[in-house]
């Protein structure tokens, strides 16, 4: 179908050779009428909002997707939409059943601070470093019991004193981690005798 319609003749048809040489020699110059008629065409009307509306798309940079993070790929818009904290912990429980590595950092086995590492690293692109007590330099503060999946904990006195042991809080009292040798990467309980026994603290990065 053409864009353009016929312009209209003296008699309600096509425009002929007739009409056209007649509108020559009327006083209204022809370059002025026929560049009316285009003009106020409708088509060409609705061409020019539409040009003027993808100008207005490009200049605010709507439809366009946030850049992945530089250093795990995941953009932290994309993060905060699919959940935030829960992505976090969704993320972290599909490595439960990993080995405990000592100084490990992923993907093939992990220590308690390294797995957190990680996590953190390939979800909201933070890194927050290897050392369990270096990690606590950053973050927000969260008091006991209200916590939220996504937020880290942290025990002191497990194995040596001071800050010692971290995991990733997952929901309903519970926390997935890289605990020793023997069990590798587990949920365990925040309620339990021994972790609330050593509880240190929480962070929320997100």
């Amino acid at each position: 179908m053409s864009m353009v319609q016929p312009l209209a003749g003296v008699a309600g048809g096509a425009m002929t050779a007739s009409d056209i040489g007649q509108a020559a020699t009327s006083s209204t110059s022809p370059r002025h009428s026929t560049r009316n008629a285009v003009i106020g065409s409708p088509v060409v009307r609705r061409l020019a909002v539409l040009i003027c509306a993808l100008g207005l798309l490009a200049s605010t940079g709507a439809g366009t997707l946030a850049a992945p993070d530089s250093k795990s790929g995941v953009s932290n818009e994309a993060a905060s939409q699919v959940g935030g904290g829960q992505y976090i912990a969704d993320f972290a429980l599909q490595f439960q059943g990993y080995p405990y590595v000592w100084a490990g950092n992923g993907p093939g086995g992990f220590d308690c601070s390294g797995f957190t590492q990680y996590v953190l690293l390939n979800t909201i692109g933070i890194d927050i470093g290897h050392g369990v007590a270096e990690q606590t330099y950053s973050g927000a503060w969260v008091n006991w019991g209200e916590w939220q999946p996504g937020d880290l904990v942290y025990f002191a006195g497990t194995y040596r004193a001071g800050i010692s042991h971290t995991g990733v809080y997952i929901g309903d009292g519970q926390f997935i981690h890289a605990e020793n040798e023997g069990t590798g990467v587990v949920i365990s309980s925040m309620y339990s005798d021994y972790y609330s026994g050593h509880y240190y603290g929480a962070y929320r990065h997100w």
